[in-house]
This record gives structure tokens, C-alpha cells and sequence, in this order.
């Protein structure tokens, strides 16, 4: 999978355009969360809003990609390092109210 912001830092807002491995582009994807785990960068992404969809207040569920970062590059998750990431991730959204936290 390759992108747009190859070689520059990233930024939470800024927008990425994501291609597939055929070269294919997917479409726009905003950083929603930059993030270390266990010494390791992630950044996570969600499919960027047209301007008239940012202004419905609808709650509906929006998709959240997680990829680590290697030398600027997007690279997906390997098995073992989802269940961190994503709990990471969990923690920051609770943080910024982006998600509800859970009841225990």
C-alpha cells in the first residue's frame, strides 16, 4: 500500500490518498492519531468527510485504519501488534470524546 505523504511528517488533519497494491487509489484519508506503542509508530486514518458530510450531526460509525509507520511509509499491521494498537487508539479517542468510553 503506498501514499501520497511519502517522506514528510505527518499531522493530525492532514489528508493522505491511499492507493492499493495494484496501484488503484482508494481515496482520501484524514490522520485522526498519531501514536507510540512500544517504541513503535501508528498513525490512524478515516475516510475523509466532503464538506456537507462534516456538517451532518449524525452519529454513525466511521471506519478506522491503523498502519505503523517505517521510514515515513504506511506499512499495515502485522497480527501481533493490532491488539495494542487499537487499544492505544481506543485510549486516545476516549481522551478526545471521539468514542463513548466503555461501561465495565
Amino acid at each position: 500500500m503506498t501514499n501520497e505523504a511519502e517522506n514528510k511528517d505527518l499531522a493530525i488533519g492532514d489528508l493522505i490518498t491511499l492507493d492499493d497494491e495494484n496501484g488503484e487509489e482508494l481515496g482520501d484519508f484524514e490522520v485522526i492519531a498519531l501514536f507510540d506503542v512500544n517504541q513503535k509508530q501508528y498513525v490512524a486514518l478515516t475516510a475523509a468527510l466532503d464538506e456537507g458530510e462534516a456538517d451532518d450531526d449524525t452519529e454513525e460509525e466511521i471506519d478506522i485504519f491503523v498502519f505503523s509507520l517505517d521510514g515515513g511509509e504506511l506499512v499495515p499491521l502485522e497480527e501481533s501488534e493490532e491488539e495494542a494498537a487499537y487499544a492505544k487508539l481506543d485510549e486516545i479517542l476516549e481522551d478526545i470524546e471521539l468514542v463513548e468510553p466503555e461501561h465495565k
